[in-house]
């Protein structure tokens, strides 16, 4: 088990920033001391790094991670609730809910990556713009050299 130090350090995140990503419920450590300082565990760490590069390579926001990780719990409840003993009926009525709940997830990933795309799209428009600029300008260049 780790202490919040320790936990920073593995992380790259601040204490500060560990202790509000429990505030927001997005990280709870495994335990505490008897003096009530935070413990963490390898689980622990590697949650809170996955939390860490959601919002790093989605460009999400802590609630939105929140969001995310909300739905994966309900998620989970769900199926193992279509696992237990219920009728037909139930079992469809939980697939309609794990069916929403999975296109909740995919059309908040289907956002980002459109707005990815948007700003692929554009550093290539202006890749094109400089690319032919530079053409222009290297013609210039050897017409003039011709001149001299």
């Amino acid at each position: 088990m780790y202490r919040i130090e320790e936990a920073a350090k593995k992380t790259g995140l601040t204490k500060r920033a560990l202790r509000y990503y429990e505030e927001l419920g997005l990280v709870n450590p495994s335990g505490r001391t008897e003096s009530g300082y935070r413990m963490y565990t390898d689980e622990d760490i590697a949650h809170i790094l996955h939390v860490k590069n959601t919002r790093d390579l989605l460009g999400a926001s802590l609630q939105e991670i929140k969001d995310m990780m909300d739905l994966s719990h309900k998620y989970e409840l769900l199926k193992q609730g279509y696992y237990q003993e219920v009728s037909t009926e139930d079992k469809l009525n939980l697939l309609t809910e794990l069916e929403r709940t999975l296109l909740a997830k995919r059309g908040f990933l289907q956002d980002k990556l459109n707005k990815l795309s948007e700003l692929l799209a554009d550093y290539d428009e202006k890749l094109t713009r400089i690319a032919r600029k530079k053409q222009e300008l290297q013609t210039e260049i050897e017409i003039k050299k011709e001149d001299s």
